[in-house]
């Protein structure tokens, strides 16, 4: 059977080629579901219950899983030969050379996320597979999922559309003095009624603003302050992330000018995220375009990229200097405050192409301020 389109596989073989890898071990959630279209719930709440692909270089791929995983793992992956271990009687890790050591892998070049794995599974991987050159495989996969298929697009601008909607709604329908959680339980119920999985939300008006991810409490919407939310669901294993500000019962001119000048930094950073730009440099034209507008940027990057992820590569801050590519799915989020400290922040999906990038989150009108009311 061959893989999903989903999956670039040929990236990740060019990447391993690049690294001179004989295999690649994905072994976190993010890039077990990657390799074998599987989503395990149990990865996420239990990740000390290991479940891994092989994917060699040349040849099929294997998956080793938690034996109560199995049924999942056949009845959702394209992958054929799945292997299990009995948990809290066998160790996975064993288990796992054991396969490998089968497969020919005893003296290879092996790529594993050094950025999940922990300290006591690669000493035990080293241990029992002495010979095999152990190479952090991370870049091969943060490099290979950055460039997103057309399956891959498709999927995350419909998430992104379904929760751009869910916001939209929530604002026309909230009223100055609900509080911020009555007002996140209904954009969150929308959210999941609309297809995700689970969520993540941060909902936070007046000087709660400035928190940077406070969870949404009793405190009243009142005239004249911000609202602004941070919010995203997970839809078919791929993630929504949008934020939106918007003044509630009337705006002030500050008010207006702020997010106007906002929006305006933000849109020029969008213009900039074409092939061959720098990460970097998406952060610097943001940054300056906050500056010439008077206002100071509030965090050390402006956006990253995006798919099963929350935030993935490349982050969009000073010092990286990874290049934009077609393909890549970008969230450009910068966020400012006025002089009562409220946070603003706005942030849109792109997808960058071999010309001018496209925004996919166009629900809303975000030219203006929304007004609450």
């Amino acid at each position: 059977m061959s893989h999903p389109p989903r999956i670039n596989m040929a990236a990740l073989k060019q990447g391993m080629e690049a690294e001179g890898l004989d295999v690649l071990l994905a072994i976190s959630q993010e890039t077990f579901f990657y390799v074998t279209d599987t989503l395990l719930l149990s990865q996420k709440i239990l990740p000390t219950r290991l479940c891994m692909a092989i994917l060699p270089r040349d040849g099929p791929p294997a998956a080793l899983v938690c034996y109560c995983e199995e049924l999942q793992t056949r009845q959702d992956s394209w992958i054929t030969d799945i292997h299990t271990y009995l948990e809290f009687q066998e160790s996975p890790v064993k288990v796992l050379v054991e396969l490998l050591k089968a497969r020919g892998f005893g003296v290879a070049r092996i790529g594993i996320e050094k950025g999940f794995l922990a300290a006591c599974y690669v000493e035990e991987l080293a241990a029992l597979l002495p010979e095999a050159t152990w190479v952090g495989a991370d870049r091969v996969f943060d490099t290979a999922r950055a460039i997103k298929t057309d399956t891959e697009i498709a999927l995350m601008a419909e998430a992104a559309r379904l929760t751009e909607q869910a916001i939209l709604e929530t604002f026309e329908e909230a009223k100055p003095g609900d509080t911020e959680k009555e007002m996140a339980d209904v954009l969150c119920t929308r959210i999941l009624n609309a297809g995700a999985t689970s969520h993540f939300i941060t909902l936070a008006a007046g000087a709660n603003t400035a928190i940077n991810h406070p969870f949404p409490g009793s405190k009243p919407l009142a005239q004249g302050e911000i609202l602004r939310v941070d919010v995203g669901g997970t839809f078919k294993g791929y993630q929504s992330d949008l934020a939106r500000t918007a003044a509630i019962g009337a705006s002030t001119e500050e008010q207006r000018s702020t997010y106007k000048r906002l929006r305006e930094a933000q849109r020029e950073a969008i213009a900039a995220a074409r092939p061959g730009v720098r990460a970097g440099d998406l952060y610097g034209s943001c940054k300056r375009a906050l500056e010439q507008g008077g206002l100071s940027i509030t965090s050390q990057s402006v956006g990253h990229g995006f798919g099963i992820g929350m935030h993935e590569f490349p982050v969009l801050h000073a010092n990286e200097n990874a290049e934009i590519k077609p393909g890549m799915l970008l969230c450009i989020e910068p966020a400012v405050k006025d002089s009562q400290g409220f946070l603003y922040h706005i942030e849109d999906l792109l997808v960058v192409t071999e010309g001018d990038p496209e925004i996919l989150t166009t629900v809303m009108d975000t030219e203006v301020l929304f007004i609450i009311c």
